[in-house]
């Protein structure tokens, strides 16, 4: 079986310092380097939206250093047009058109000398890793983690099944992800891995409480509810807010970590922001326990971080959650019933030894959601869809 080497990373958000939007492909590219695979990413970026914004444009080219590596990121240009659809008229496949001739572009620069190209998201990266792949014969893949059908809908179900028809394999992030793909019939069963989301384990795990909370001056015996999210009404910071409310400032206060619109307003509320994010375990630590009364994800990365952390969990019983969450770490509810959360919350504040078996659960969970583990089995997971079209195509 052929060793893959070489990947290219295509996606259309990177973080920086910065613009640090997007991190969890960033740790899945350095992972990789740890493996001793070098990767190249290319990131387009919109210089209409970079003017719109009256924003800093990244460096054309630029880099990334790593314990055993260096990441070179390429960051061409390419115009975008709003997103908007006519009788026949769809700005999104200009968009995408515009999106591929950049990576094109680039990688007949610098030469196309991949063992793989990885597309994070479907639109525009994905459809445009598969169109490297049938440009320059690599074999292409892209990771399925989008909360909602956003990326399917740009183009219609239709056309990104026709745009995505000789993928080489897709690395969903959750069951649900799997099976949404599978009932709009966009890939075929047998090239869908999944692979849920995962921790830097060096970074997020449990530290001493009572420390925790002298260094960020949260009171040593209150007992505190965290949220990491972004405040906007999928988020439900709105929802826990008022759930708080319910059973009582007086006994629950709170640590909401994140920004946005829908934020919340509940009393007894101890730190409410963004934090960076080698703070966010310390944080965490500090509280008691993690809710997030989400309405969408992919595989919510908050919810791991806080299981490594040793939080008991509070979180939603969709679908989405269920390769991640189950009654040994997390208490599951109605993410829309305000008055389950508060019950929720309120059971966790009355029982000791339900927290400490959950934490428990948490921490184990936790041990086989990490990001090395991860790095190795979607490695593994290409390099078997590279063998199985290899030999299909010697039949």
């Amino acid at each position: 079986m052929k060793k893959i080497k070489r990947i290219c990373i295509v996606a259309d958000a990177y973080p920086t310092e910065t613009d640090p939007k997007n991190p969890f492909i960033d740790q899945l590219v350095i992972a990789f380097t740890e493996l001793g695979i070098e990767c190249i990413v290319l990131n387009p970026v919109s210089l209409t939206k970079k003017i719109i914004r009256k924003s800093v444009l990244r460096p054309k080219r630029w880099s990334k250093k790593t314990n055993s590596s260096v990441i070179e990121i390429y960051s061409p240009r390419y115009l975008t047009f709003s997103s908007k659809k006519f009788w026949f008229i769809n700005t999104n496949f200009l968009n995408l058109i515009l999106f591929q001739y950049s990576c094109l572009k680039v990688l007949k620069e610098i030469g196309p000398n991949f063992d793989a190209v990885y597309g994070h998201f479907i639109f525009p990266s994905g459809i445009s890793a598969n169109k490297i792949s049938k440009k320059f014969n690599i074999p292409a893949f892209f990771a399925y983690g989008e909360n909602t059908n956003y990326t399917i809908d740009n183009l219609g179900a239709d056309k990104t099944r026709k745009l995505l028809k000789d993928i080489n394999g897709v690395v969903a992030v959750s069951t649900a992800n799997k099976e949404n793909l599978l009932k709009q019939n966009i890939v075929d069963e047998n090239k869908i891995g999944v692979f849920p989301n995962s921790i830097n384990n060096k970074l997020f795990y449990k530290r001493d409480k009572v420390e925790m909370r002298k260094k960020y001056g949260l009171p040593e015996n209150a007992f505190i509810v965290a949220f990491v999210g972004r405040f906007v009404d999928i988020k439900g910071a709105n929802r826990l807010s008022e759930a708080i409310q319910i059973v009582g400032p007086d006994k629950v206060k709170s640590i909401f970590i994140g920004f946005g619109n829908v934020g919340p307003n509940c009393d007894g509320i101890l730190f409410e922001g963004k934090q960076p994010h080698e703070n966010i375990p310390e944080l965490l630590s500090a509280a008691d326990i993690f809710v997030l009364p989400t309405l969408a994800e992919g595989c919510c990365n908050s919810i791991i971080e806080a299981m490594a952390c040793g939080l008991p969990i509070i979180s939603s019983n969709r679908s989405f959650n269920d390769d991640i969450l189950d009654e040994t770490c997390s208490i599951r509810i109605d993410p829309m019933d305000i008055n389950a959360i508060a019950e929720g919350i309120e059971r966790l504040y009355e029982n000791e030894d339900l927290r400490k078996k959950l934490s428990d659960g948490s921490l184990k969970k936790a041990q086989f959601l990490n990001i090395e583990e991860r790095s190795k089995n979607i490695i593994a997971f290409m390099e078997e869809k590279i063998q199985d079209k290899s030999q299909d195509t010697k039949r």
